[in-house]
């Protein structure tokens, strides 16, 4: 416990300067998650038991690159294009790899290689979506005031509900949620989890918008409440689909970058999970006036 909240101290301060220098050099918001993801797909290429296949590691850093710079492309038609062409010569290059080392890396380690690392670059790129990095730096820090709100919004979600189900499981819990691919998950901890990230969430935009009228028109928050309840959700299958993972692979956490929260994809699996989420329930339910 004391371990986890020390890593916490630390690597929450660093997120907010990041978030807060981002706003005037967005490069700086890919220059991190870049990193994140290069970590994410190391962690994954372990878990799979491909990592040891050197050559597999060109093709999957190349593929995180690619998709994390695509939103600079200001042509949605042709970012979206570069996303997928990168998607397609990724395939055809790793089965490609399949065949050359076929004698010590079997088509199971091929393909959750290739899930894992693309789980881990879009839905990165879809969080720079939302932070609008395809808008250019001298915009100045106005242009980038709600895309900073919103990026902060899915991270508050995910790791809020995070947050809320670990105490109050461990407070109040009593029920299983799923004893078999995360015995410490209880029902009791998931509805904590739930209620906490939702009124904080709907509070913080609330204080943001309402407050210090930090949006232009304000945000719907009927809208938002339902985004919100649907996110928070996901963000919890995507925390007991990697546990899931982790399970079958017969390990505890997928990294030791962070101690007492495990790696990249230990801390973001859920985050993972929300921003894909946030950003197609946004164009549906649009979530500012």
């Amino acid at each position: 416990m004391k371990t986890r909240i020390l890593t916490a101290c630390v690597c929450v301060p660093m997120a907010v300067a990041v978030l807060w220098l981002a706003v005037y050099f967005p490069w700086m918001f890919t220059v991190t998650l870049l990193a994140l993801c290069f970590i994410g797909i190391h962690e994954s290429l372990k878990t799979a038991g491909a990592d040891s296949v050197k050559i597999i590691y060109a093709p999957c850093f190349a593929y995180g690159a690619v998709v994390l710079l695509a939103p600079y492309i200001t042509d949605k038609v042709k970012m979206y294009g570069a996303v997928m062409a990168a998607s397609m010569v990724f395939l055809f290059v790793m089965f490609g790899i399949l065949l050359k080392k076929h004698s010590v890396l079997r088509i199971e380690k091929i393909c959750t290689s290739m899930i894992l690392t693309m789980f881990v670059a879009i839905p990165f790129m879809v969080l720079e979506l939302i932070f609008g990095v395809s808008l250019k730096s001298d915009c100045g820090a106005s242009a980038h005031a709600v895309g900073l709100a919103l990026t902060v919004y899915c991270l508050v979600v995910a790791w809020m509900a995070d947050i809320g189900a670990y105490f109050i499981g461990r407070a109040f819990g009593k029920h299983k949620l799923a004893p078999v691919l995360s015995p410490k998950k209880t029902i009791e901890g998931s509805v904590g989890g739930f209620v906490i990230s939702m009124i904080f969430s709907v509070g913080v935009a609330y204080l943001y918008s309402d407050v210090f009228h930090g949006t232009p028109n304000g945000v719907n928050f009927l809208n938002l409440t339902i985004i919100t309840a649907i996110c928070i959700l996901m963000s919890m299958f995507g925390d007991i689909s990697f546990s899931t993972v982790k399970r079958q692979y017969g390990i505890k956490d997928f990294g030791t970058l962070l101690p007492g929260h495990g790696g990249v994809l230990d801390r973001f699996d859920s985050v993972l999970f929300v921003c894909p989420t946030f950003f197609m329930l946004n164009y549906l339910l649009p979530v500012l006036k």
